[in-house]
């Protein structure tokens, strides 16, 4: 529950939170395309610099220690996979590992893809960052609305944002009155504990839709959430400004 409720903290507590929603959405999608488009490691690199440097204007260059771990996570299993992607390419070997069983030839070709797929991965993922956060969930669905996105769906989708976290709070305080009663002590406790709980919390999330339907008739709710503060929209200079930087990603990133 912390790290989604910490993304939310840093996309309400963001530089860039009145930016326009659409228009970082837009900008986004333009950087990670142009990144996967890129055939040299140009693209990506410029796209990283860019994701990095938006993301810590975003959060004000204080990084949470939950996004810190993100980040090592993310590096580890990208370890992982440049490691198989380098020693599975076909080419020229570079040099050679010799295991007990096996030889692991090293090829020029695995090491220039490895080395494409890890600043692929990295710019991707600080540029997600940088848009989740700074932009909170309900910003993005009301910009979507008015781009012709049903109002049903805008609607489910904030409804379902905003009570997922007190079923979140449910769930920890469940867990945490079990493992105080030794519900989680032993395999067969644990398994035992987990299924009364995963039950227990279904019934709960019933009672609670109930009871909030209850609260939002009460309140004249007529299927529409008011936002205090309206997202600016999208500009010509934000459209402008994605494309000139897909743009120029892919025109740097595909040099031969």
């Amino acid at each position: 529950m912390g790290h989604v409720t910490g993304i939310d903290s840093l996309a309400y507590n963001s530089r860039a939170l009145y930016w326009p929603p659409a228009g970082k959405l837009l900008l986004s999608v333009c950087l990670l395309v142009g990144s996967l488009s890129s055939y040299n490691l140009y693209g990506p690199a410029i796209v990283l610099g860019v994701g990095l440097f938006l993301f810590l204007y975003s959060v004000k260059g204080n990084l949470p220690s939950f996004i810190l771990l993100l980040i090592a996570a993310v590096m580890a299993f990208n370890a992982v996979g440049v490691i198989i992607i380098a020693a599975t390419q076909a080419g020229s070997p570079v040099f050679s590992i010799s295991l007990p069983f096996i030889v692991i030839n090293i090829s020029q070709e695995g090491l220039d893809l490895a080395a494409l797929v890890f600043l692929r991965s990295f710019a991707g993922l600080f540029v997600v960052l940088f848009f989740a956060s700074s932009t909170p969930i309900p910003h993005i669905f009301n910009s979507l609305k008015k781009m012709g996105l049903p109002d049903y769906i805008a609607e489910i989708t904030v409804l379902v944002y905003r009570y997922s976290f007190m079923i979140l709070e449910q769930s920890e305080q469940m867990v945490n009155a079990a493992g105080c009663r030794l519900g989680f002590s032993g395999w067969w406790n644990y398994m035992r504990t987990t299924g009364t709980l995963t039950a227990n919390l279904f019934i709960r999330s019933l009672e609670f839709a109930e009871r909030s339907q209850n609260a939002l008739q009460s309140r004249n709710f007529t299927g529409s959430f008011p936002v205090f503060r309206e997202p600016k929209r999208i500009t010509t200079v934000w459209i402008f400004l994605s494309l000139a930087v897909f743009a120029s990603v892919y025109l740097i990133g595909n040099i031969r």
